[in-house]
């Protein structure tokens, strides 16, 4: 880069104080924006720092030169400073490429702390956002743009996407909590939970770099799942590779697309293709109340193994009492719904009230794909009696608190994959229990 372009004069003369606070905002954008700018300015640097220890090197010699000679040089008429201004000099040289090195350092992280390094592109139920100095933000709406921080999901039913200007998005969904942050590269921290991710390409030797307690991922461009918690992780590739290191012991394979790893100190390490799809499935709530939301029930003398709706609060102020559970989960393969699927709910209320069943979904990708229900009257349901309802997946239409993104997802759950199923009551308690639910395949001509 030419130093006498005007850009490149900037940059010098901010190093030397010349420059307006407009002109130095200008250069904070150069820095972000332009690598070309930033090579310069190292480069300055790296000059300074040279010259200094040339100027080092020679006043060394010089003055040993002097301790051999001490009269030699005035009689030959040679001018020579004091021995202290060639070390003021020295000092001076290398001050001013320690200057340099941090004003460079310094305007490019104030630019990417002084703007925002992405966008919130979807959301659904309670999110919530933890900034820089602690600063807690609840009431996120799409577009808003973000800096580095901690992403929450505060709800089970919680959903959350952000896209940094690469294209590059990121999703949690449920009770999970991400870190994220960019500073000339992406670093993400998924501490609990569940995120999908399709990375954009990356810089060469920048790769996007996702960590949990047990791994830690490099991604240059392609499109995951993972699910995490405190002891194992979780991953499948459903186009591109990843690269992951068991943190336990520092193992390292990578992970090509429709394939899957666990990373876990107590299970083999090693890649296994991704299960196919099935379009059938059953719960098994007797076998305890892992994965699921809602209080759960042993079985009892008369009674099945059950879940009782519990509340909570959405985003909106509703009060719902629900119980859910997973379907999508690391060792079974993955549902998918098709036109003539049907879903069976077997539960009971202590008293009628219209109950909701719906289903979360995810595209082949594993990235949130909408929430669809349908409804029953309270007049279907006998306070006491044990209902068992077959509903047509053709009868369930997007949740209508999701209108505002119906552009984004798609417009029916065909073709689409079970995260989860859920059947919930409004406002007051109904004693909802729930005992099986059951994905039915379309019947065989």
């Amino acid at each position: 880069m030419n130093p006498r372009d005007p850009k490149m004069e900037q940059l010098v003369g901010h190093v030397d104080g010349r420059l307006s606070g407009a002109e130095a905002d200008q250069i904070a954008a150069a820095l972000r924006h332009d690598p070309e700018a930033r090579r310069f300015l190292r480069e300055m640097a790296e000059q300074a720092v040279m010259i200094a220890d040339v100027e080092r090197e020679t006043l060394g010699r010089q003055a040993l030169l002097h301790e051999r000679t001490p009269t030699a040089p005035a009689q030959r008429g040679i001018a020579r400073f004091p021995a202290s201004s060639r070390r003021f000099t020295a000092m001076l040289a290398a001050a001013a490429s320690i200057a340099i090195l941090l004003s460079a350092a310094l305007l490019f992280l104030k630019s990417q702390h002084r703007g925002e390094i992405a966008t919130i592109t979807a959301l659904d139920g309670a999110i919530q956002w933890t900034g820089d100095g602690g600063q807690v933000v609840r009431n996120l709406q799409v577009g808003t743009k973000l800096q580095g921080g901690i992403i929450e999901g505060i709800e089970p039913l919680s959903w959350f996407e952000l896209q940094f200007p690469d294209g590059t998005t990121v999703a949690i969904t449920g009770n999970s909590t991400l870190t994220f942050s960019d500073l000339g590269q992406k670093r993400l921290q998924l501490k609990s939970g569940t995120a999908s991710a399709n990375v954009r390409p990356q810089r060469s030797g920048r790769p996007l770099i996702i960590q949990t307690t047990s791994a830690m991922m490099e991604v240059l461009g392609t499109q995951f799942l993972i699910e995490t918690d405190t002891s194992a992780t979780r991953l499948e590739v459903s186009e591109g590779t990843v690269r992951v290191k068991r943190l336990s012991d520092g193992a390292e394979l990578d992970v090509p697309t429709r394939h899957r790893v666990l990373a876990a100190a107590d299970h083999d390490f090693t890649v296994a293709p991704a299960l196919a799809p099935v379009d059938h499935w059953t719960s098994r709530f007797l076998l305890g109340p892992e994965r699921s939301l809602g209080k759960w029930l042993p079985p009892a003398a008369g009674r099945d193994a059950a879940l009782l709706a519990v509340p909570y609060t959405t985003q909106l102020g509703w009060t719902i009492f629900a119980a859910a559970t997973r379907i999508s989960t690391w060792d079974a393969p993955p549902v998918t719904l098709h036109p003539d699927t049907r879903l069976r709910f077997r539960g009971r209320l202590e008293v009628s009230r219209t109950v909701y069943f719906g289903v979360h979904l995810r595209d082949a990708g594993g990235a949130f794909a909408g929430r669809f229900l349908t409804a029953r009257s309270a007049h279907d349901f006998g306070a006491g009696e044990v209902f068992d309802v077959v509903l047509p997946l053709r009868d369930f239409i997007l949740d209508p608190a999701l209108k505002h993104m119906s552009k984004k997802l798609p417009a029916s759950p065909f073709e689409l994959n079970v995260e989860s199923v859920f059947c919930h009551t409004l406002t007051q308690p109904a004693g909802l229990k729930l005992f099986q639910v059951e994905v039915i395949p379309p019947a065989v001509p």
